[in-house]
């Protein structure tokens, strides 16, 4: 009896007792594993390929159209120049070529764009002789021209200095007349030379450098109106191509083989350069450029491969 007494309590005890809670559940851990040497390797060589195709696809653009090209508007339109208003003219024998001498740092360039009226003619009798002193001879001295012929005569025929504005860079330059006196056997060719490179013949160095000069000059000019995003556009502008021109001249010459050498380059807002002369010309510019992006409140010149190509595609 005693027994049974106690099984039945020891039961009524059970019955009455909470059972505890089970635990809660353990949370899941999840391992990151850091990407491998080889996962880094791929991704970086992925990014490259991006950006190397990038730049294959912009160095390889080219305008297909047979209007001429497009104008490119950043921030505003340039309009490429036109061919020179001497082009064609028969002439032969003896000739002066009438050009206007501007101010550039300490020397003078040719800027025959400032002057409408200039033209080439039969020269009448014996070459004049250059200045031996003044500062005539100084001009006549500097590189205006490409190495004259045996023969050949650079004379200023100005009076004296005049200050004259450029239209399209609103630049001020302090010019004079000179003449070129010479013999030709054939017409002058739209840059106003004998087989020359320039705009009006859809030579892309020239455009190139031309297009980072006179963005240079807008974003001064925006800089002094305080205009600071079209400021920085400009500027960005004259980067870029600044950059993309010596990547064009390499690949031009190394993969397509669609380099044409000349004689000389007539630029529009730089004179008259050798190769080398005016892809030097270009980076400076390109480095004035960098200081003006800055000037205006830029922080960084980044710079795409479309718009560092976009000189030798359509303008």
């Amino acid at each position: 009896m005693a027994t049974s007494l106690s099984y039945a309590l020891v039961l009524l005890v059970g019955c009455g007792a909470k059972s505890a809670p089970p635990p809660p559940p353990r949370a899941a851990t999840v391992v990151v594993q850091p990407p491998s040497d080889e996962a880094k390797h791929d991704e970086i060589v992925a990014s490259h390929r991006k950006i190397e195709s990038e730049q294959q696809d912009a160095l390889a653009l080219a305008c297909t159209g047979d209007a001429p090209h497009d104008k490119r508007c950043k921030p505003s339109c340039y309009v490429p120049a036109s061919a020179d208003p001497r082009a064609g003219k028969t002439l032969s024998g003896a000739v002066e070529i009438q050009h206007l001498a501007c101010k550039l740092g300490d020397s003078f360039i040719v800027v025959d764009a400032l002057d409408p009226d200039l033209t080439a003619r039969r020269a009448k009798g014996r070459f004049p002789k250059p200045h031996k002193t003044g500062w005539q001879a100084a001009i006549e001295h500097a590189p205006l021209l490409p190495k004259l012929a045996h023969g050949d005569v650079l004379v200023v025929t100005g009076t004296k200095l005049r200050e004259r504005t450029d239209p399209v860079t609103h630049e001020t330059r302090t010019c004079v007349a000179v003449s070129y006196f010479t013999h030709v056997r054939k017409p002058l060719d739209k840059c106003g030379g004998d087989n020359d490179g320039c705009e009006a013949t859809g030579n892309n160095a020239a455009h190139g450098i031309d297009v980072v000069h006179f963005r240079l000059a807008e974003a001064r000019t925006l800089q002094a109106e305080h205009k600071t995003a079209p400021c920085q556009a400009a500027a960005l502008e004259a980067i870029a191509v600044a950059r993309g021109l010596p990547r064009w001249r390499q690949y031009a010459k190394l993969n397509t083989r669609a380099w044409h050498d000349v004689a000389a380059y007539r630029t529009r807002f730089d004179g008259i350069l050798d190769e080398d002369s005016l892809f030097a010309a270009a980076a400076s510019l390109g480095s004035d450029a960098e200081a003006v992006y800055l000037a205006c409140g830029g922080a960084s010149a980044k710079t795409a491969a479309e718009d560092e190509q976009s000189f030798h595609g359509c303008w």
